[in-house]
């Protein structure tokens, strides 16, 4: 567990990051909601931003047809956001099977959603639709999911790239104040070796701010930071380290208590359970932390509604799991607060920050 002590002189911990970020802003804790129109009760708990991935609102569904649009679906979620003062994060991507170059291979979701599309013509239109209907209301677009995935994304690097530079281009042509966000691999390895490819080959010139899903999902969050290291020194020898890097997304499979049976992708994916006690909070508190002392910008904790073991509320009940309460305690806790710094020492970390009602705080804990 996280302790938390008041912090006299001298107590500040080092960072490999600089905390030049100012106040931690309430946008940094962002979540995903995948069924917010179909029977899940907006959040009871503060939350700054909201990606719309696995949220039914992809390329292949709102245009299944040539030319026949369904903005019905994203019509509420951003109407939604408005209401509740939440920044939209848009991944455009997965091609319709009418407009893939590969109709009929498989993919993570539907035959041909994985591929690019055959017509670069028609990525242009649908960018254009979307970045023209939704002009100063939605401010970031997120290029495909996790392209580093054969079953997410099946083309070529040059593909991806020529992807990102024309949304770049089309949508600063509708408006200058779009930030265009990289499209993000997921977790280390040659997934940090993808990045680095993607943007070597151009994306760096066509990106504002650049993305990476931090899953450490057999390990606690303390896994998260040589990643996190490693991501930031590819952006910096490809040009981009001064770009906001964004965690878009990450989670841990949360215990069911409601008798919902652990669903088989974490079951027998070699998931960390995190069980139905203060284990599952810490662990968020933890990587919060850490994430933003290592200059992420944004954390987009996936997912509020998730089915599949990763959700934060029961998913045949729908009540709240514990990880609940510290969500909304840590939130505030750390919103508005600055200097946050952590630091290693063999099993034992520590993380300082001074609180926005200016007292100084301190967590420490042992690395399981």
């Amino acid at each position: 567990m996280a302790a938390a002590v008041g912090c006299g002189i001298g107590c500040s911990a080092a960072s490999s990051a600089k905390d030049a970020m100012g106040p931690i802003p309430l946008s940094y804790f962002g979540l995903h909601l995948h069924r917010a129109d179909r029977g899940t009760a907006w959040p009871n708990v503060p939350f700054g931003s909201w990606r719309l991935w696995d949220a039914g609102v992809t390329w292949a569904y709102l245009e299944p047809k040539k030319a026949y649009w369904d903005f019905s679906r994203l019509d509420r979620y951003v109407a939604m956001a408005s209401i509740a003062n939440v920044d939209i994060v848009l991944p455009l991507g997965a091609s319709p099977q009418w407009a893939s170059a590969r109709p009929y291979e498989p993919s993570a979701y539907q035959p041909g959603w994985a591929a690019e599309p055959a017509q670069i013509e028609d990525w242009i239109r649908y960018v254009q639709v979307i970045g023209n209907r939704y002009r100063g209301r939605i401010r970031h677009y997120e290029i495909w999911n996790e392209p580093s995935d054969k079953a997410h994304f099946s083309g070529d690097i040059d593909a991806i790239v020529r992807l990102t530079c024309e949304a770049k281009r089309v949508l600063h042509q509708i408006d200058p104040t779009i930030a265009v966000v990289s499209a993000a691999s997921a977790g280390g390895g040659k997934h940090i070796e993808y990045l680095d490819r993607y943007l070597a080959a151009g994306a760096n010139k066509c990106v504002d701010i650049v993305a990476h899903h931090f899953y450490v999902f057999r390990q606690g969050p303390e896994a998260m930071v040589p990643f996190i290291r490693q991501v930031r020194q590819v952006m910096e020898k490809n040009g981009v380290g001064d770009k906001p890097l964004w965690n878009t997304e990450t989670g841990w499979w949360l215990a069911n208590g409601d008798g919902t049976p652990d669903h088989p992708m974490v079951a027998k994916g070699g998931w960390k359970k995190l069980e139905w006690s203060q284990e599952s909070g810490d662990v968020l508190e933890r990587a919060l932390m850490l994430a933003r002392a290592e200059g992420v910008e944004r954390f987009y904790w996936y997912g509020w509604d998730n089915q599949y073991g990763l959700g934060m509320i029961e998913p045949t009940s729908g009540k709240p799991k514990p990880i609940v309460d510290r969500w909304r305690s840590v939130v505030q806790e750390l919103q508005g607060a600055t200097g946050l710094r952590c630091s290693q020492r063999g099993r034992e970390w520590t993380c300082s920050y001074t609180r926005r009602d200016g007292r100084l705080q301190q967590r420490t804990w042992l690395m399981p």
